[in-house]
């Protein structure tokens, strides 16, 4: 069964992406991640079901994040 938008958003928070309010269309909302320089587009209300290419977007983005965090530990 696939998580809701509502869980999606609760994962972004927790991985220190930033709602830009304003930036979206409708039901459309954009996130930010300072290190990524990256916006994710959300669409959907917080009772749909999250996307499959937004969950593999998200996979990406913080196999990156992750990839970024280790060089500047280093």
């Amino acid at each position: 069964m696939p998580r809701k938008i509502r869980e999606f958003k609760a994962q972004l928070v927790r991985e220190g992406f930033v709602y830009l309010p304003g930036r979206g269309k409708g039901s459309h909302e954009r996130w930010r991640h300072g290190l990524l320089g990256k916006t994710l587009t959300v669409p959907g209300k917080d009772g749909d079901d999250a996307p499959l290419y937004l969950e593999k977007q998200l996979a990406k983005l913080l196999i990156i994040l992750e990839e970024l965090r280790e060089d500047e530990e280093s």
